[in-house]
């Protein structure tokens, strides 16, 4: 970790929370996921105006470090570096589509990602059951939403994180990136995701592409300096990794590790240990 991203991760650590990530109540799940807007700086000029997927991305690893909340400027600081890795292995930061995002999130940042094509809304909401944001591909032409701006005659591609749901309503609860007013939270309902879930096209440059999401997971480790006891991290629970085998197996990197205080571990719930 570069000395400017640990400042960064050091100034959310007094964010953290050790409550439930989700409520347990089934029919709603709502996760704490920190909302950015993909204009953190208030200007709808580029790169910031292509910046759904870089935003969705840096709500869903928030989330998993425990975060609680997010600035500004340490928003444009996690984003700007997302931008430079796709201009130089995809030559564009623009209407990233499935796979590439998938491809960024899983080699690039501390969470990973698996493409789910054709979802159900059943399997979208046990994502969220078990405390895993999703991120879906859409094509917003349909859905209303009088706070988005997309220009007439474009794509009108846009990705945002699914945070939660409420079958009393039949609502999706999403941190919506696109909307900078009332985005956070914001409620759209299910047949308004599900109908218009399309990924990006590069032929015809147009969402009109399978339907597909993206559901996630923490691939975040912990340790502390003087412990050699490695962690997963899934938002406010630590997991021990039981073996040096058990972490070559599961194919994580040893200079992935967050060296962090023994504070922070302890603020952390403890899961079962990881022996396979």
């Amino acid at each position: 970790m570069t000395k400017k991203y640990l400042i960064a991760f050091l100034f959310f650590s007094f964010l953290f929370s050790g409550d439930i990530a989700f409520a347990e109540n089934q029919d709603l799940i709502k996760l704490r996921v920190p909302y950015t807007s993909e204009i953190p700086n208030g200007s709808w000029t580029k790169p910031w105006n292509n910046a759904c997927e870089e935003a969705s991305i840096i709500m869903v690893q928030g989330y998993y470090f425990g975060y609680e909340a997010t600035t500004k400027k340490i928003a444009m600081t996690d984003m700007l570096p997302l931008f430079k890795i796709e201009d130089k292995i995809f030559g564009s930061n623009a209407d990233t589509d499935a796979a590439r995002t998938a491809k960024l999130i899983s080699e690039y940042t501390d969470i990973v990602a698996t493409i789910k094509e054709k979802p159900t809304l059943e399997e979208i909401k046990n994502e969220l059951n078990q405390g895993h944001p999703v991120i879906p591909m859409l094509n917003m032409k349909n859905i209303t939403n009088k706070n988005h701006r997309f220009r007439a005659g474009g794509s009108y591609y846009h990705v945002f994180v699914i945070i939660g749901y409420d079958d009393s309503t039949g609502e999706f609860i999403t941190n919506d990136n696109g909307d900078s007013i009332t985005g956070a939270g914001l409620r759209y309902k299910y047949d308004a995701i599900m109908k218009n879930l399309h990924d990006f096209n590069y032929k015809t440059k147009r969402a009109d592409g399978i339907a597909k999401v993206l559901f996630t997971d923490s691939k975040i480790l912990f340790k502390e300096k003087n412990d050699p006891k490695v962690y997963l991290v899934k938002h406010d629970i630590k997991f021990h990794i039981a073996s040096s085998n058990v972490f070559k197996k599961n194919g994580w990197k040893w200079n992935k590790i967050h060296i962090v205080t023994k504070k922070r571990l302890e603020n952390l719930k403890t899961g079962d240990p990881i022996s396979s």
